[in-house]
């Protein structure tokens, strides 16, 4: 997913139209993930005076482990940017979405795996993993109104309460 500046001012008049399927397998380590499906991206970049306009649709998804059950579950990746390729100096610490032009060439792979890395979320969660952990052996969740009442005292240890 490289292209030269040479290249796209010869597409000046129209967008340059891109489509392509870009791995990341170390990602997979990196993240603590299960897996990682192919990352397609999509866009088109426009060639300005100075600038060129990454307009971007990256797909995809994560595979995760459920916070609760630790079942795989997959989580969708869809992520819209527009991403600038600044010819001029500028500063980078204030500018988010902007990217130098190194050696005269754009390449949008690093910009598509930072985006990646970013959409990963902390945790993921089974929809229906919410229902199934109402209790387990030796165990059982509790609600507030469950907690607040008192548990009833054996009849026959009645008396030991009295003691105390």
């Amino acid at each position: 997913m490289k292209w030269s500046i040479n290249q796209l001012r010869k597409h000046q008049d129209a967008p340059l139209q891109f489509e392509n399927d870009v791995e990341f397998p170390h990602l997979i380590d990196n993240l603590q993930l299960i897996d990682l499906s192919p990352i397609h991206v999509e866009g088109t970049l426009t060639t300005k005076s100075k600038e060129v306009y990454a307009d971007i649709l990256i797909t995809g998804h994560f595979v995760m482990e459920d916070a609760r059950t630790l079942d795989p579950v997959e989580v969708p990746i869809h992520i819209e940017s527009l991403e600038v390729f600044d010819m001029n100096d500028f500063d980078l610490d204030e500018e988010l979405n902007r990217h130098e032009i190194i050696n005269g060439m754009i390449d949008l792979k690093p910009v598509v795996e930072e985006l990646v890395v970013l959409e990963k979320p902390v945790r993921a969660v089974k929809e229906d993993s919410e229902m199934s952990l109402t209790e387990g052996k030796g165990w059982e969740v509790v609600n507030e109104d469950q907690l607040q009442q008192k548990p009833a005292v054996d009849p026959r240890l009645a008396k030991l309460q009295d003691l105390l």
